[in-house]
């Protein structure tokens, strides 16, 4: 569920918004059968911006990611 909102973030050079962001997030506690807490979406929110950190800046690398947004 995150993956495919950070895919389709970097794809269309958009952040989500806060809503899709946690309406995401509560479909992924769900489909994982857990019970959100504020420790764990930290956690996970910032694996989140780690991978997305990471994959902007392999786009750079590679010459794609010249005008994405920072």
């Amino acid at each position: 569920m995150l993956a495919s909102l950070t895919i389709s973030a970097l794809r269309n050079r958009v952040a989500p918004t806060q809503e899709e962001v946690m309406h995401h997030l509560k479909l992924a506690y769900e489909r994982a059968g857990l019970v959100p807490t504020q420790a764990s979406t930290i956690r996970i929110l910032q694996r989140a911006l780690l991978e997305i950190n990471e994959a902007e800046t392999m786009l750079e690398f590679i010459g794609r990611g010249e005008e994405l947004p920072h």
